[in-house]
């Protein structure tokens, strides 16, 4: 039963990014559904380490929620981007996202797995996502989506730099 509890609040996350398709960004329906899955992000891999309960159900699990609410969030922010950003900056979002799917391609090539590195740039760039929709409805929304933009690109150049095309001993 332990063994599937961190599964459980992984699943919050995948549930909620489906219920998040139901509201508008600037609702208060949409934030508090959203900061929960946010909540479910930051306990999952604690409670999985804790009970000793990883997996490798667990781990796919979490990528496919992880996934599925940013798409939800991005797909949702939209509107709000348009209003906060010039058209380069959109463009700079269109360029960050498709080279961070090049980026997973030719990891998956290589190693057959959608991963990427766990930096700190990276843990810097998921907080910032996360917190976009809250941002988004600021004076200065305009702002932090260029703070985002910056680590991001930084995230990726570290990425490209630390990038491993060994196959995993376990691949």
């Amino acid at each position: 039963m332990k063994k599937n509890i961190a599964n459980c609040i992984t699943s919050i996350r995948l549930i909620g990014a489906f219920v998040l398709i139901m509201f508008d960004i600037r609702s208060t329906a949409f934030l508090v559904v959203y900061a929960i899955c946010g909540l479910s992000d930051a306990l999952d891999g604690f409670v999985a380490r804790k009970l000793h309960a990883e997996s490798e159900l667990g781990k796919k699990l979490d990528s496919v929620s992880d996934l599925s609410l940013y798409s939800v969030m991005l797909i949702k922010a939209i509107p709000l981007l348009i209003e906060a950003l010039p058209p380069k900056g959109l463009y700079t979002i269109i360029g960050l996202i498709l080279f961070r799917i090049f980026l997973y391609v030719v990891y998956w090539l290589f190693t057959r797995q959608l991963l990427s590195t766990h930096s700190i740039y990276n843990k810097i760039v998921s907080i910032m996502m996360f917190f976009l929709p809250f941002a988004l409805q600021l004076p200065f929304a305009r702002y932090y989506c260029y703070a985002t933009m910056a680590v991001a690109a930084v995230s990726l150049v570290d990425e490209v730099l630390h990038f491993n095309f060994k196959k995993p001993q376990n691949a």
